[in-house]
């Protein structure tokens, strides 16, 4: 829930995508509580809601296996490297490919 208080409004921003942004809705358990589901009503209007935990139409999941292929030739040894590493590659994925996964969607659908 606070990561779509904290972030949500701002990410739509920053990709550009305010004027036709709908909020793709996978209706993992966690994300169905009635506290997200009324934040959503009130704060994003427009949502897409469909099979629960669908990879092909969860663009986060393109995310965590473009993140998991940055990481095959990482070696850590502890958690604190693997942290490290793991914020280093996230924050080497460039706002192009998140805008061009969010962008996909229409297809996908």
């Amino acid at each position: 829930m606070a990561i779509l208080k904290n972030n949500l409004k701002e990410s739509v921003q920053k990709l550009g995508i305010e004027d036709n942004f709908q909020f793709y809705q996978d209706n993992e358990p966690t994300h169905t509580a009635l506290d997200v589901r009324s934040w959503l009503l009130y704060n994003c209007p427009k949502v897409i809601k469909s099979l629960a935990q669908s990879p092909d139409l969860n663009v986060i999941e393109h995310l965590w296996d473009e993140l998991g292929r940055s990481m095959q030739n990482r070696m850590c040894t502890s958690k604190d490297q693997l942290k490290n590493a793991l914020q280093e590659e996230w924050n080497k994925i460039s706002s192009n490919v998140c805008k061009n996964l969010v962008e996909s969607m229409p297809r996908r659908l």
